[in-house]
């Protein structure tokens, strides 16, 4: 009886062994007959079955997301890694001593998989080089067609990015037609830049109100353009690029900065057309564009018939004002102009409904010489966000600038020379005051380009 127990036991064993293998070359034979198309079915499952977001380097949202990822050292598992000195304030004050310039890693290239609120998700990098720069791209990719989980993590990566930029502003930078410098930094407060109290302050009311969202209101009720231009003119050093980028601190705003020599018609449509809604540009030394009154103006001046062909490619009137008022242009920003010869602008570009608003920044006269040295000589405690130069709890220090401005000529040097002099006696107020006449009469004699 045992013995035919045992032969049926064997007998089953015998089966299951043999339908395991029947069912192990099945999938064998299936893997192999789908071998050739595993691509293509992983191309499909990509395609129709995973939601994805992307980013790229010259865009903000890159740091964004790089610094999130590197925070909680999920990029470890990536084995390519691109290496750049930390400029981030938090990381340089823990510095030690033997670490001056602390090194900051991001994952450059590769594919790795990490977990966010219980979800896989994949990062995958990978450098664009088809155009004339190279760009680095990120994806970020989950299964489902939903792209909610990848929505919370911007969202969180946002949030923490704001938070460690507390009062900072990003100054954005171009190289050509693509924008590639993100320069992080503190908001300059206005009170540092020195300018007639009363036109600096009608200047920033005039922004904040235009900024106000009850006046953005009245302009789409009465379908008007919903955007803002200023002209700052005047010699170079009198602040015209500080009070830029102080006017974008106060207004919580990031500054795009447009150098017009170094871009053509062609890369200012690509620059423009990558500016976000609601943003400060400012287009540096705007008499640099090319208008066909300017191009026969030379030719008289040099006796030559005018050329159209052999010039270096610039930013020509018409290709500006395309950008500034075109069909497809941005609006919900405010536009800053600079130039230091503002006789040569073309009236058109400056036309009112283009540049609303005109400043003079001016040679430095004798109570700017004032503000300037009080801001030098006065105590830390007197150089907050609010302060003003020579407060009137200050007379000694009222007097002596005061004194030190009736022997500064008015309306020959510019606040950045009156204050590139007087910074290395910052400590020695005596000094200057000895010092001034000798500089001012060495200036005089050996002459200023202020070009």
């Amino acid at each position: 009886m045992l013995g035919w127990v045992r032969v049926v036991l064997l007998s089953q064993s015998s089966k299951r062994k043999a339908t395991y293998a029947v069912l192990f070359a099945y999938v064998v034979a299936l893997l192999a007959m789908l071998r050739p198309h595993i691509w293509q079915i992983a191309s499909l499952v990509e395609r129709f079955c995973t939601s994805s977001v992307n980013v790229r380097s010259s865009h903000e949202t890159y740091d964004m997301l790089t610094s999130w990822i590197s925070s909680r050292g999920i990029d470890n598992a990536s084995r390519s890694h691109l290496v750049k000195l930390n400029t981030d304030r938090g990381a340089l004050a823990d510095r030690t001593e033997s670490v001056r310039r602390p090194l900051k890693y991001v994952a450059n290239s590769g594919v790795f998989l990490f977990w966010y609120k219980g979800r896989l998700l994949r990062y995958q990098a990978t450098q664009d080089t088809s155009g004339y720069f190279k760009e680095n791209n990120i994806a970020i990719t989950c299964l489902g067609r939903s792209g909610t989980i990848l929505k919370d993590l911007f969202q969180d990566c946002q949030r923490e990015y704001v938070c460690r930029l507390g009062n900072k502003i990003t100054i954005h930078g171009h190289s050509g037609g693509q924008w590639t410098d993100n320069r992080k930094s503190e908001a300059r407060p206005l009170s540092t830049v020195i300018l007639n109290q009363r036109e600096k302050a009608l200047l920033v009311d005039d922004m904040k109100d235009f900024l106000n969202p009850t006046t953005r209101s009245w302009y789409t009720q009465r379908s008007l353009p919903y955007r803002r231009g200023y002209l700052l003119h005047g010699p170079p050093g009198t602040g015209k690029s500080s009070f830029s980028l102080a006017i974008a601190g106060e207004l919580n705003m990031d500054i795009y900065v447009v150098r017009v020599p170094s871009v053509d018609d062609e890369s200012l449509k690509c620059l423009f057309a990558e500016l976000p809604a609601h943003c400060v540009v400012l287009l540096e030394d705007i008499d640099a564009v090319i208008s066909a009154h300017s191009r026969e103006s030379e030719a008289v001046h040099s006796n030559e018939q005018p050329s159209f062909g052999d010039e270096k490619k610039r930013v020509t009137l018409s290709g500006l004002l395309n950008e500034l008022d075109g069909v497809s242009s941005a609006e919900d920003r405010v536009l800053i102009m600079t130039t230091n010869h503002e006789m040569k602008l073309d009236p058109a570009l400056i036309r009112p409904g283009r540049i609303d608003k005109k400043v003079s920044f001016a040679l430095a006269d004798r109570d700017t010489v004032s503000q300037i040295y009080c801001w030098v000589f006065q105590s830390p405690s007197e150089t907050g966000a609010d302060a003003q130069p020579c407060g009137t709890e200050n007379g000694l220090l009222q007097a002596q600038a005061i004194q030190f401005a009736h022997q500064v000529p008015e309306g020959v040097f510019s606040p950045a020379e009156i204050l590139s002099f007087l910074v290395p006696y910052r400590h020695d107020p005596d000094a200057a005051h000895q010092s001034v006449e000798t500089w001012v009469e060495s200036r005089q004699k050996t002459g200023r380009n202020l070009s």
